[in-house]
């Protein structure tokens, strides 16, 4: 019995010391601040309806009866735009699936509407209406993102997003001598291909059976810039699911031993996607990473005051262990290694 109790309290002893130990570990990301993605505030007032634009270009539909509040509160908008690579490192957005799928961004944004000191939301069953800078692309998806402990965020696919879609309406086009003429038609966002595609038939099947056709009135393709219905705000992302050339395993083998913890970026070559990790030194071999393009791995070491850093280009054949001699480097040269990357 007093072997029992023995183990049980060592246990006990080891459990909480792990916890206590991860409490600890509060990584900081080097490459903050590399640029600055500003938080845009919004007064509403009492306003009933308005079409807020944000400073790189994002434009939000408010609707004040959408939203769970009383008559007389009143309404402000927080947003923050991340429409580059360096604006997602800098902030620490991984371009990373729940499901470990490699990301492609074409736009992430933070929304927060606020009435005094509190969060809004959404009455049920409204939906906010919003419209992403970038035209989007085949494969593009809306993804909402969730932090862990340690603020590394994960996206999670909304298959419920819709999205709104100028449909061409055949018959009053051709009644109209060839002018193009559409209807608003809400659809799911995976059928934003074959709408697209359809819209792009019919354009023509028209332009053949009319004669002549007032170009100057015809749309062209305006319907890549959809406007995306959501229920939900926080972090939201416009992505596409890469195939990697290639899934790797490793394990980092470092020629410093001092080190507090351990941070790994892999940069994508002519994609807008990155993965960031952090690590205790004792804990560097890496599991099932996507691999895509030209690959930079940066490692860097963190010492009591002292970072030490090392790039190296890996692909799909690179498995086993990677002995890497890290160099002593100033915050500064750093950053200066990330963004020669990234040109």
């Amino acid at each position: 019995m007093k072997k029992q109790i023995l183990t049980y309290f060592l246990v006990s002893i080891s459990i909480f010391s792990c916890k206590k130990d991860l409490a600890v570990f509060e990584p900081t990301n080097p490459f903050k601040n590399i640029v600055i993605v500003e938080k845009q505030l919004f007064d509403l007032d009492t306003i009933s309806i308005k079409e807020i634009t944000g400073k790189k270009g994002t434009k939000i539909y408010f609707n004040r009866e959408d939203f769970d509040i009383d008559e007389n509160n009143k309404v402000s908008v927080e947003l923050k735009e991340y429409y580059n690579r360096l604006e997602l490192i800098s902030d620490n957005l991984n371009t990373i699936t729940d499901k470990n799928e490699l990301l492609e961004s074409n736009g992430v944004i933070f929304l927060k509407f606020i009435s005094g000191d509190k969060e809004i939301k959404l009455k049920d069953k409204k939906k906010l209406k919003i419209k992403f800078k970038k035209e989007f692309r085949k494969g593009d998806r809306i993804f909402n993102g969730v932090l862990d402990s340690i603020n590394q965020i994960k996206w999670i696919e909304d298959k419920d997003t819709y999205i709104t879609f100028p449909e061409i309406d055949t018959v009053i086009s051709r009644r109209y001598g060839g002018v193009l003429t559409y209807r608003e038609k809400i659809i799911p966002i995976d059928s934003l291909d074959y709408y697209s595609t359809t819209n792009k038939n019919l354009e023509l099947e028209i332009e053949n059976d009319i004669s002549k056709i007032n170009d100057e009135l015809a749309v062209d393709n305006w319907w890549t810039y959809p406007d995306v219905l959501i229920d939900d705000f926080g972090w939201i992302n416009v992505d596409k699911i890469l195939k990697p050339d290639g899934n790797i395993s490793y394990e980092l083998v470092l020629n410093k031993n001092n080190l507090e913890f351990v941070s790994t970026f892999l940069i994508y070559k002519d994609l807008n996607s990155f993965i960031s990790d952090y690590r205790k030194p004792n804990d560097l071999i890496f599991v099932n990473i996507p691999i895509k393009n030209q690959t930079s791995l940066i490692v860097l070491g963190k010492g009591k005051k002292e970072f030490y850093v090392k790039k190296v280009l890996i692909d799909k054949n690179t498995n086993g262990v990677l002995e890497l001699d890290l160099k002593k480097v100033d915050t500064t040269q750093f950053k200066k290694i990330l963004k020669k990357i990234i040109k």
